[in-house]
């Protein structure tokens, strides 16, 4: 990766590639927070376990009454299940993508954004900004932590999204249930 310069089209392609290398193919638990940036909408918790081995995922929604879960090529989603791709599947519930940020849709066509900038910040954390194809003005950016391969947050035109805490499984360790989740008391405080 070329850091705090504009990329080049190359280099741009490869980055998808470079980011899955980071991380280690495991089962992890990880849990969130997101929000809309219009302030109209209340913070929301997740929760996520997601073991890219076996290409399979289970997203909680604060609020929400039914566990969303991907296992098998089929996606099981409040509409019912339907057979779908493991990069495909994470539409129904984005948070999912954070823990296998390669497969988020921004890492250009046929997505309308394209990495244009990754910058390091304090050490182990990566910066990506990224442009729309129509206007290089409209931009999202995306902190992944090299250590670990995880996208830790997300800001978009239309939402933030925040990982509060991730852990590895074991793999004998039981997914564990729906959270209660605690009163978010206030926005989780970035620390880089």
């Amino acid at each position: 990766m070329r850091f705090d310069t504009v990329l080049t089209q190359a280099e741009r392609s490869v980055l998808p590639t470079e980011v899955a290398a980071l991380r280690l193919p495991r089962r992890r638990l990880a849990r969130g927070v997101s929000v809309s940036r219009d302030g109209r909408g209340r913070p929301w918790q997740f929760q996520a376990v997601v073991d890219d081995r076996d290409e399979s995922w289970t997203f909680d929604r604060q609020g929400d009454t039914h566990r969303d879960r991907y296992a098998d090529g089929v996606l099981h989603s409040v509409d019912g299940p339907g057979e779908v791709s493991f990069p495909r599947s994470g539409a129904v519930a984005p948070a999912v993508r954070m823990l296998t940020p390669e497969m988020l849709l921004l890492w250009g066509p046929p997505a309308s954004y394209s990495p244009v900038l990754v910058q390091r910040i304090k050490g182990h954390w990566l910066l990506f900004t990224f442009e729309h194809e129509h206007d290089p003005a409209h931009r999202r950016t995306l902190v992944i932590d090299e250590r670990d391969g995880i996208a830790h947050r997300s800001y978009e035109a239309d939402r933030i999204t925040m990982i509060t805490s991730v852990r590895v499984l074991d793999d004998d360790e039981p997914i564990p249930p729906r959270p209660r989740f605690p009163r978010l008391q206030e926005w989780p405080s970035v620390e880089y």
